[in-house]
């Protein structure tokens, strides 16, 4: 069986699966961070897990798809695929990739956060919001001006010495109908579940940067669109309400420490609520609204940190 190495949030990965959603990694080594091992398909998903469908103990996390597979991701290095028979590898990657990957980052100490994010001049930039509040759409039309994308749909979190920065995640961004097209189309796109998936094979940050900012995005009925920053200890709260699956971090043996981390994240990182209307159409305007809040916001700041 071939081996593949990747490169993914920081870790070196070598799976038993073909993962062309992942960057390859260019200097392969025989002591990974994360190993992905293929177990030999399965009738049918049989198993019944404490919630349903997964488990979370410490250092042990279980997922149960049914028509798909079955996961195991151990002590935030190995995890294990079981397809079920009749399974598409897309289907299997998919999970693998979402979910699967999410609950290894907190097993790691990682903080992921359900959003998109883009490199700018002052750092990252991180957009999360509730499903459908446009995410990847704003990250895909900064890239379209010529940012790069660092992560979308999953941003990792990590602190190090000196700084909280935002981890490379998969080189790609998984649009709705109306964004794809405003992106141009790209030929090398494919159509999977709902979404179209863009492979970034330029335009795509693949080192930490530090982070910057947090955007949440709400919707408003009209109006112009606000940027208010947030203050106050519900700051915390607010980050909690936009992990990547939240639910998957009771029971990690990481939770109290992710749980400092937040609060260290809102500490150190602006956060700003960003209203605005829910319109494809108006999206350019907001990058333009966007640059321009930046630009006051941020410089300023720094205008005061040199005097």
């Amino acid at each position: 069986m071939s081996v593949n190495s990747y490169w993914a949030y920081g870790l070196r990965i070598q799976a038993e699966i073909d993962c062309p959603e992942l960057p390859v990694d260019p200097q392969p080594t025989v002591s990974p961070d994360v190993t992905i091992c293929l177990l030999p398909p399965v009738p049918t998903v049989a198993d019944t897990l404490e919630n349903g469908y997964y488990e979370v103990r410490p250092g042990i996390f279980r997922l149960a798809v049914p028509r798909v597979a079955q996961y195991r991701v151990e002590g935030g290095s190995r995890i294990s695929v079981e397809p079920q028979e009749g399974s598409s590898p897309g289907e299997v990657r998919l999970f693998l990739l979402g979910s699967v990957m999410g609950a290894l980052l907190y097993q790691r100490g990682l903080f992921p956060l359900h959003g998109s994010a883009v490199e700018t001049r002052w750092g990252a930039m991180i957009f999360v919001g509730a499903q459908g509040a446009g995410k990847s759409t704003l990250a895909a039309q900064f890239h379209r001006r010529g940012y790069s994308l660092l992560s979308d749909d999953v941003c990792a979190v990590v602190t190090s010495p000196e700084q909280l920065q935002v981890l490379p995640a998969l080189a790609q961004m998984r649009l709705r109908a109306d964004a794809y097209e405003r992106l141009g189309q790209p030929q090398d796109a494919r159509f999977h579940i709902d979404k179209f998936v863009v492979p970034m094979k330029e335009g795509y940050c693949d080192r930490p940067v530090p982070l910057k900012a947090i955007h949440i995005l709400a919707s408003r009925e009209e109006g112009d669109p606000e940027f208010a920053v947030l203050r106050g200890f519900n700051r915390v709260q607010r980050l909690l309400e936009n992990l990547y699956r939240p639910h998957y971090l009771k029971g990690q043996s990481t939770q109290s420490d992710l749980m400092r981390l937040a609060g260290l994240i809102a500490q150190k990182t602006t956060m700003a609520e960003v209203s605005c209307r829910r319109d494809p159409e108006k999206i350019e305007s907001l990058v333009d609204f966007l640059e321009l809040a930046w630009a006051q916001h941020f410089g300023a700041f720094q205008e005061r940190e040199r005097s």
